[in-house]
């Protein structure tokens, strides 16, 4: 095959070549490189649903091979028949699958440590068998250890501004302050933080993150703005855009994965997508926390707020604001 600038290269050194203009070009370009690609994209996904909601630099870092290379500094050093040929050996450096159609640049801000990737599966089969067990693991032992010191570091503060809690509507004809605090023990079910019976206070820091929180088709919704008039110690589990120590890199993939971001996949009492969340609740709790501020799982960027275990009175540390309905 006739080559621009490669005549005297061979077939074997031509591919390695082009994988260095290739990964040139992307560099140049993103700063960044191939996290996955549409087949490996799923499970990405799955682990990671955190990042998927929250980074925008992931969200918009698609595009299809084609693409890329028609618009890649190759045009100008391959021909197109080489372009088409050394392509094909193009693979993806998270599954190993041919580069034939999209694929996402993107690095997470941290390095992930390798055990923290081998423990998201260890740690979700322990959680289905036996999750009473589960600081028989390192890495949940490793989590209480970092919460328990970041509990003895904290100190209380202030919600700034306010914040949105939902309610169907159907059975809340003149809503009050009292119709949002948290429910009785015995209509409590097992929640992303609280155990069955354990009643929490869900709260979120924008109204249309409340209502997607919440919302089903066909039904009505109260949403209470609500200011909170108390100091709370509170673990923060929101995605970051860096994290530097040992502690802020568990906390970030903490905060990103499958083990605390993990949305609802059903309806019902037991919840195994929330097993490692409630554990986290009971590791912050027992560290003298109050609150967690975590990510939303239904609405992009959005923020929550749950309060662990709040008073059974919401009057000695909530003001009512006011209630709009929606839709």
């Amino acid at each position: 095959m006739r080559s621009k600038y490669f005549e005297e290269n061979t077939e074997e050194e031509r591919v390695l070549i082009f994988q260095d203009y290739f990964d040139r070009d992307l560099e140049s370009f993103f700063s960044s490189r191939i996290l996955c690609c549409g087949k490996c994209h799923d499970e990405f996904n799955a682990r990671w649903p955190g990042t998927v909601s929250h980074d925008v630099e992931l969200q918009y870092g698609y595009m299809t091979i084609d693409d890329f290379l028609r618009n890649s500094r190759v045009q100008d050093d391959f021909y197109p028949e080489e372009i088409e040929r050394f392509s094909k050996s193009l693979t993806c450096p998270n599954c190993g699958s041919v580069l034939d159609g999209e694929f996402w640049i993107y690095e997470h801000p941290f390095d992930v440590p390798p055990e923290f990737s081998d423990a998201l599966d260890e740690i979700a089969g322990l959680a289905s068998r036996a999750p009473f067990l589960l600081l028989t693991h390192a890495l949940a032992r490793e989590v209480l250890d970092v919460i328990v010191a970041l509990g003895v570091a904290a100190l209380p503060q202030s919600v700034v501004g306010t914040q949105f809690r939902a309610r169907k509507a159907a059975n809340l004809p003149s809503p009050a302050l009292t119709d949002f605090g948290a429910p009785p023990a015995h209509l409590v079910a097992e929640g992303r933080y609280n155990h069955a019976g354990h009643g929490m206070i869900y709260l979120a820091a924008a109204e249309k993150t409340a209502f997607a929180e919440i919302a089903t088709p066909g039904d009505r919704f109260h949403v209470a703005e609500i200011s909170l008039n108390t100091s709370l110690k509170i673990l923060d589990l929101q995605p970051k855009p860096e994290a530097e120590t040992p502690a802020e890199i568990l906390i970030q993939c903490l905060a990103r994965s499958s083990l605390c971001s993990a949305p609802r996949t059903g309806e019902g009492w037991v919840r195994r997508e929330y097993v490692f969340t409630r554990f986290v609740a009971d590791c912050a709790i027992y560290a003298g926390f109050d609150a967690i501020s975590y990510g939303s799982t239904k609405h992009p960027s959005g923020a929550n707020l749950v309060l662990l275990s709040p008073a059974d009175d919401v009057a000695t540390f909530a003001s009512l604001i006011g209630v709009r309905t929606l839709p």
